[in-house]
């Protein structure tokens, strides 16, 4: 759905409920009765991080008084990384489904995201703060005005808080929490003086102190305590200047700025009718101090200390002073906050509606949890959860496996470790992650098969169905063909990339200017499976400078017969990434292949043999089961 349409839409539910209430008042007061929604998101904050979480150290009161008067959930899971963990809140998916491992490009258009859902409901939607969902920044369709926010003042990556170019284009440079330069609506950044979290809030009470009779969605993603550790001088002067002095002056200036947020809601009589969220993305970089105790790992790695964090719903009256010990997700937000507006998610999220557990019933809870991201190479890096047997695996770059039993729900004694059972074996690891991910990582694609005028087509998610932006794969399953009729067309996406077989039985792959060429293929099967992959990088400055890289490799029944470094780059156009992909012929429907391809099947990933997890080899065997 593109940005046009998906304002359409917000347009033709916006007068829909607008002829409800002309013609029944019970509608208007069901939109009007609906909660308010505070979702305050930190960045980095460990479990360790509130004082009543961890060891006690931690300077924050507000934050222990609001975990009190909330539903605690005691075994909560995150991503180990920003941009993964923003997407799975938004989308209710594994990020790995929508293109995140853990960075992509940004949300397709024909997502419903969270605040979509909200604002089919009657709310007034608006995004504060850090977006950091996609690294496609040239692309209007990732900014949080194309992802369902009537409004947004932040910034859409903390790479980018410092002065633009002199041409206005985006720079990466170091973040500052000190005199950020925001954007809002899509403008130009502008600057704003002092502390950028204090500077967000400050917004948030606006908005709240402006708000009219219609709900609204505060989508509020602060900073803290993410590096580089800049409290203001006023929290500043109240430790000691060591790097653990300057940690603990953030975290009280965050749990400043939270009291600000409460104090605002109670002043206007909004405590009663606000549900109040506060999270975080991702475990602590434990730099300053040992921010995930109890838990062992940090930041970006799958470890508890990476993927633990503390997550509070409080809603006055409503919810209050529980605590849950099932494992709950990022990912579950969406579907709770739906139900507890009293909506209905679309089905097929990956995410489960909480809202059951806090209303005291039963529900079962996932037997086990996965993660996979790129490795910054040509790998991966694993990690699973079991919540059955309560054990631990993370696999690192070095794919070296560490097992540990798993850490009870935080203030929870039991045993660590189920009597009896053994760890995994890396073979059975594997399957696990095999299966896992031949179902998440599936691109769900809409096929329209070829007619009399119009050659196969696929369409939809416009972001991960092209190979833009890291690992993606797919494959076709190809009948027996000889070279006799010239070129023919085997994909084709005008202004992004194709695919053809030439006259000397090559495949021709055309992507961004470039085209490579393969070997002379040998299509002499009833049955031959072309997997072909991509893994395209581009250049980064911060905070880990590398240079652009890109690997495109084909193998045709298991043999490679391509295997390029060329340099390939995305689009500078976003709209050429709606235009639909062709199999089986060129889009004008010229040079058709001489035989029938049946759907083909497309991965966010990079194949190889040697890719752990799905690999080539399972396509193939999907591509060409054996009879």
């Amino acid at each position: 759905m593109s940005r046009l349409l998906k304002r359409f839409y917000r347009l033709v539910v916006l007068a829909s409920l607008g002829m409800a209430f002309v013609g029944c008042d019970a509608s208007m007061q069901g939109t009007a009765s609906r909660p308010n929604i505070l979702l305050i998101l930190t960045d980095d904050l460990g479990n360790n991080d509130i004082a009543s979480w961890g060891d006690g150290q931690a300077p924050t009161p507000t934050l222990d008084s609001l975990s009190k008067r909330s539903v605690r959930f005691r075994q909560h899971y995150t991503d180990s990384t920003c941009s993964a963990s923003r997407a799975a809140l938004l989308t209710g998916r594994d990020p790995v489904a929508v293109g995140f491992q853990a960075a992509g490009a940004g949300l397709s258009s024909d997502l419903r995201v969270l605040p979509e859902a909200l604002q089919g409901l009657g709310y007034r939607t608006m995004h504060l703060g850090k977006w950091h969902v996609g690294e496609a920044l040239e692309y209007r369709q990732i900014e949080p005005g194309s992802q369902g926010f009537d409004y947004w003042l932040g910034y859409l990556n903390h790479f980018l808080m410092r002065e633009p170019g002199p041409d206005g284009q985006h720079l990466r440079r170091r973040p500052s929490h000190t005199n950020p330069w925001l954007q809002e609506n899509g403008q130009p950044p502008t600057q704003y003086m002092g502390n950028v979290d204090d500077v967000l809030t400050d917004k948030a009470i606006e908005l709240i102190r402006d708000s009219g009779s219609e709900p609204w969605f505060i989508n509020l993603w602060l900073f803290a305590p993410h590096t580089p550790y800049e409290p203001s001088p006023e929290f500043r002067q109240q430790f000691p200047d060591t790097l653990n002095g300057r940690y603990m002056a953030v975290l009280k200036q965050l749990d400043h700025n939270v009291n600000r947020l409460l104090a605002e809601l109670k002043a206007r009589g909004l405590e009663q009718n606000t549900i109040v969220v506060f999270a975080s993305d991702n475990g602590g970089a434990n730099l300053a101090r040992d921010n995930n105790f109890p838990f062992a790992g940090k930041k970006f790695t799958y470890r508890e200390g990476g993927v633990r964090a503390p997550m509070l719903i409080s809603w006055a009256g409503r919810y209050e002073d529980a605590d849950l010990l099932e494992a709950s997700t990022l990912k579950d937000l969406y579907p709770t906050l739906i139900a507890l507006a009293e909506g209905e998610a679309e089905e097929g999220l990956e995410g489960r509606s909480l809202k059951p557990l806090m209303d005291g019933r039963q529900q079962a809870e996932p037997a086990q949890l996965l993660w996979a991201a790129e490795d910054g190479s040509s790998g991966m890096i694993y990690g699973l959860h079991d919540l059955l047997a309560r054990q631990t695996y993370f696999r690192g770059a070095e794919a070296v496996l560490l097992a540990e039993p798993m850490s009870p729900p935080i203030s929870r004694n039991e045993p660590v470790m189920v009597e009896g059972r053994d760890y995994l074996s890396q073979a059975q690891i594997e399957e696990r992650m095999v299966a896992w991910e031949t179902r998440v990582r599936r691109v769900p694609l809409t096929w329209q098969a070829a007619g009399m005028w119009w050659p196969a087509q696929l369409k939809g998610r416009d972001l991960q169905r092209a190979p833009i932006f890291g690992g993606y794969s797919i494959g076709l399953a190809l009948p027996a063909w000889s070279a006799q009729g010239g070129e023919q067309v085997l994909v084709d996406q005008p202004g992004v990339w194709s695919m053809r077989l030439d006259g000397t039985r090559r495949l021709l792959v055309r992507h961004s200017g470039v085209e490579m060429a393969s070997s002379p293929l040998a299509l002499n099967r009833s049955c031959n499976g072309l997997v072909v992959s991509f893994n395209i990088r581009p250049a980064v400055t911060t905070p880990f400078p590398t240079k652009a890289s890109a690997r495109t490799t084909v193998l045709l029944n298991g043999v490679m017969v391509l295997d390029s470094a060329e340099l390939l780059s995305r689009p500078s156009d976003e709209q050429v990434l709606a235009n639909a992909t062709t199999i089986g012929a060129a889009a004008d429907g010229s040079h058709p292949f001489s035989g029938v391809i049946p759907p083909p099947l497309l991965v966010g990933k990079q194949l190889s043999h040697a890719t752990s997890g799905y690999d080539a080899q399972d396509m193939l065997a999907e591509l060409c089961p054996e009879k």
